[in-house]
């Protein structure tokens, strides 16, 4: 999958792409907001093992995100629930590419392409601290609203959806 947009391209994640997962999540100004202000410190190979299983998954989705002339900009993820037919997202970016309204981009068409090809996807999620205002900025701006958490999930700071029918509405 490969879906180009006006400023950015989201592609599947390949092993190529390791090295620039590697500097994203080794980041402390990235990964603050998932508790890891010195970034997470990890090695080539415990990515590649985590590569591994997100390859083998059925539920598990990894794509990364460049700019149109090919610089590396982030991640885009989510997971399947099945049972309960929601899919929760994450995104992160590198400082750089913060602030330009790439992520905005890159987010809304990551959320057309999930609902236009996993029919079975009535809703996607996410738990953006409290703290975190840049990112809470950015649900809002690609249409997810801050709701009551599902009985079936665990507490967490805070819990921001988009469902289908909503995002009809907003096409």
């Amino acid at each position: 999958m490969e879906v180009i947009g006006e400023r950015i391209k989201i592609k599947l994640t390949e092993e190529k792409d390791l090295s620039n997962i590697l500097i994203l999540w080794n980041n402390g100004d990235v990964m603050k907001w998932v508790g890891y202000p010195e970034g997470l410190n990890i090695s080539i190979e415990k990515i590649q093992e985590w590569f591994s299983g997100i390859q083998e998954s059925e539920l598990a989705n990894h794509y990364v995100v460049f700019t149109r002339s090919d610089l590396f900009c982030g991640e885009l993820f989510y997971m399947k629930n099945l049972e309960h037919k929601r899919a929760g997202l994450d995104i992160k970016f590198l400082p750089e590419s913060q602030g330009k309204g790439l992520a905005t981009e890159a987010l809304k068409m990551f959320v057309d392409f999930i609902f236009k090809t996993e029919e079975q996807i009535e809703a996607v999620w996410t738990e953006p601290s409290k703290e975190n205002i840049a990112a809470r900025g950015l649900y809002d701006r690609c249409g997810l609203s801050e709701k009551e958490r599902p009985d079936d999930m665990e507490s967490a700071d805070s819990y921001w959806e988009l469902t289908r029918e909503e995002w009809k509405r907003n096409i």
